[in-house]
């Protein structure tokens, strides 16, 4: 009798390109490119996992805190997705201009920048938290 068996490496490839991140090229109102280049892990990669586990600790420790002062419950749903995708985005180019200041890459700065620009957070989140966009060859991929 043969001896069978399921070939994962389709999914090893999908796993390293998770870690590897995936370049969003981010779009205005109208579909069109506004230079702009964020690069984001997948949902499965190790730094997105701890991002996760992170933010969960710390916006547990605050509503204790909260709690403990007799604070309602607060909605920190958009903050705590902020946080994540923050730790789960890598790079950004070129720096982008807020204000008339040059915003230089860094976990803070990618808060401050998903904050005020809904937009941006939005293609970001949405082709972060799907694996089909760090599939070699989709078409979610070759977008960015």
């Amino acid at each position: 009798m043969a001896e069978e068996f399921v070939d994962l490496s389709g999914l090893e490839a999908l796993v390293q390109s998770q870690e590897e991140g995936i370049e969003i090229d981010i779009l205005n109102e109208q579909a069109k490119s506004i230079g702009l280049k964020i690069r984001v892990v997948g949902p499965d990669s190790d730094r997105m996992q701890k991002a996760m586990r992170d933010v969960a600790a710390e916006f547990a420790k605050a509503a204790a805190e909260r709690e403990s002062l007799g604070e309602p419950p607060s909605d920190d749903g958009d903050a705590r997705m902020i946080a994540i995708l923050a730790k789960a985005t890598v790079s950004w180019s070129p720096n982008p201009k807020i204000g008339g200041s040059v915003v230089p890459f860094s976990e803070e700065n990618v808060k401050t920048l998903y904050t005020k620009f809904r937009i941006i957070r939005d293609q970001v989140e949405v082709r972060a938290v799907r694996r089909s966009s760090f599939t070699k060859g989709s078409l979610a991929a070759s977008v960015s």
